[in-house]
């Protein structure tokens, strides 16, 4: 943002609805004078997230999350500064200035060093016969390879550093992790793997994965390390590739490798997506269910597959809204959705469409061996699952949970949480208020807030009148967020901590005068107040001097004479 005018910014933000760029992502609607709907970034079924219109920003008061149009591109999109820019300069058709067409972040820099390397991964490919022997061993066909973009590190130890170092793209490799630097020699990170690019929302390339070509490696399957460009646990493997078909079927697959992602697309299960060689997390629920809201996890039958399903349960379980549905698949015969895919399609959608709901899979798996007709047996399964039940946000899906336990407990509701309760209630999602602020300061606050055009006119008057510091230091920031006839008050959101809280705090929806002159009417108000107050403490002070038998002088007495006449 720095190398970008602020000035264009502000008049790019101005020129756009934060409403209408949210409400593409997120259903929202009218209270008040914003809107309303539930929060993108984390799970509730009670709306807490709310976005102002006419001061172009959002907030949670669920999880706290606030910002402009540009930050919700960037946190809830992936995008990178300059491609939010983009996007939103698209949105209210203006041209970004050419003067600041310039490398706003160096990640513009590394996707192109990225893409530079799988140019040469994909003729490597090309050339090498026992490569493409393996791949069609693996039933992955012409037609997938270059869907996918699969490519291959031949058996070097310089190929990639000597490309990256002819164009000067050393630190880039190493940054990206394509090169590896020891006792102070570069090399090759992958070497005579297959090559599977990984590829963000947007289709750009962010890292690599590769698999070894060898059966004797020691490591299988390598990824790129996590870079600027690459948070592993966040990304999924092939959701580029799957995103429009996910829309379509409304129904997201996910798998465990990059080959099982290849063979479902290949028989037409375009919708499938694989984490990268990590467990499931919650930053991977919550990026997938902005696609659907209907998830299905397949894995293997075996021991791995089930612990690797149930980490994925236990993740998802803080994130699970009432309108998201969870399912499990598992394949025996010692198969892999790879296998599967490949030999039977439409035993695979048999097996998919007849998936375990989370519910059923949680209730299953710690019943197992667990004699419920006993209250041993009942005492163990009840402190097994109420606790996952508790992480569920709340909602209609975990009340009928808690019943679902009742039930086969036989105990009621209160009777297994009378232990829990005072755990519970322990954390509140309240942003604890440690500024003591008088109604007089949070009431101008409030104001100014809402009509700063008329700052000017009561300015050096209203901050020697207001007594909380950061207000104060607050009230003397309008001037600077005014660019022509526009005051850009949301600048607020990249002040420090306590005056960003302090903005969101007074910033509500409930606007308190709609109008400029009601709000002048009551900073006179104000004044007229403050100034009886002070009349009356002079009184006072005179009126003791009196009673003491002080001398007064004319002034006061004058003062003593006339008051409350």
């Amino acid at each position: 943002m720095k190398n970008l005018d602020r000035s264009f910014i502000d008049d790019l933000l101005s020129r756009i609805d934060i409403v209408e760029v949210i409400s593409q992502s997120v259903e929202l609607k009218k209270h008040g004078s914003g809107h309303k709907g539930l929060c993108p970034f984390h799970a509730e079924n009670t709306p807490s997230f709310n976005v102002s219109s006419s001061k172009q920003f959002y907030h949670c008061f669920g999880c706290g999350a606030s910002g402009d149009a540009i930050t919700f591109l960037r946190e809830y999109e992936g995008l990178t500064f300059m491609e939010a820019i983009e996007k939103l300069a698209a949105m209210a058709n203006i041209e970004i200035p050419k003067s600041s067409n310039i490398k706003i972040e160096n990640n513009t820099g590394l996707i192109d060093v990225n893409i530079l390397t799988q140019n040469i991964f994909v003729s490597n490919l090309m050339s090498d016969e026992n490569a493409m022997k393996y791949l069609n061993n693996r039933n992955i066909s012409d037609e997938m390879i270059k869907h996918f973009g699969i490519g291959f590190a031949k058996d070097s130890w310089d190929q990639i550093t000597n490309l990256l170092k002819s164009k000067n793209k050393l630190a880039e490799g190493l940054e990206l992790g394509l090169l590896v630097k020891n006792n102070n020699k570069v090399y090759d990170r992958f070497r005579n793997r297959i090559m599977f690019p990984i590829k963000n929302t947007s289709g750009k390339i962010i890292a690599f994965g590769g698999r070894a070509l060898k059966k004797d490696e020691k490591a299988k399957y390598i990824n790129s390390p996590e870079s600027k460009l690459f948070f592993k646990s966040a990304e999924v493997y092939g959701i580029s590739e799957a995103k429009q078909y996910i829309n379509k079927e409304d129904e997201i697959i996910i798998v465990e490798g990059y080959t099982d992602v290849i063979a479902l697309h290949k028989n037409n299960f375009k919708n499938a997506v694989a984490t990268l060689g990590t467990a499931f997390t919650k930053l991977h629920i919550n990026k997938l269910i902005r696609y659907s809201k209907n998830i299905i996890f397949c894995f293997d039958g075996d021991i791995a597959g089930k612990k690797a399903a149930w980490k994925a349960l236990t993740n998802s379980l803080s994130e699970i809204r009432d309108t998201v549905n969870v399912g499990f698949s598992f394949i025996d015969n010692g198969q892999d959705p790879d296998q599967l895919c490949n030999e039977n399609p439409k035993e695979f959608k048999k097996l998919i469409k007849k998936n375990t709901p989370l519910s059923e899979f949680m209730f299953e798996s710690l019943s197992k061996n667990i004699d419920l007709n006993k209250v041993e047996g009942k005492t163990k399964f009840v402190g097994l699952i109420l606790p996952l039940i508790e992480q569920l946000p709340k909602g209609l899906y975990k009340k009928l949970l808690l019943e679902k336990l009742s039930d086969l407990t036989h105990l009621s509701k209160d009777e297994f949480l009378d232990n829990k309760r005072n755990h519970v209630n322990k954390n509140s999602d309240g942003v604890k208020d440690t500024t003591e602020i008088n109604s007089t300061d949070s009431l101008i606050l409030s104001i100014f807030l809402e009509h700063p055009g008329i700052f000017a006119e009561f300015e050096d008057k209203i901050v020697n009148i207001v007594t909380n510091k950061e207000i104060k230091e607050m009230l003397q920031m309008i001037p600077t967020m005014k660019n022509g006839n526009k005051y850009y008050i949301n600048r607020f959101l990249d002040s420090d901590d306590n005056k960003k809280q302090l903005f969101l705090r007074y910033s509500s929806e409930k606007i308190i005068y709609e109008d400029e002159e009601s709000a002048k009417k009551t900073v006179h108000s104000i004044f007229n107040n403050l100034d009886e107050t002070n009349k009356e403490s002079q009184y006072l002070e005179i009126l003791e001097k009196y009673s003491n038998g002080e001398i007064l002088t004319p002034p006061e007495k004058e003062i003593l004479k006339n008051f409350k006449k």
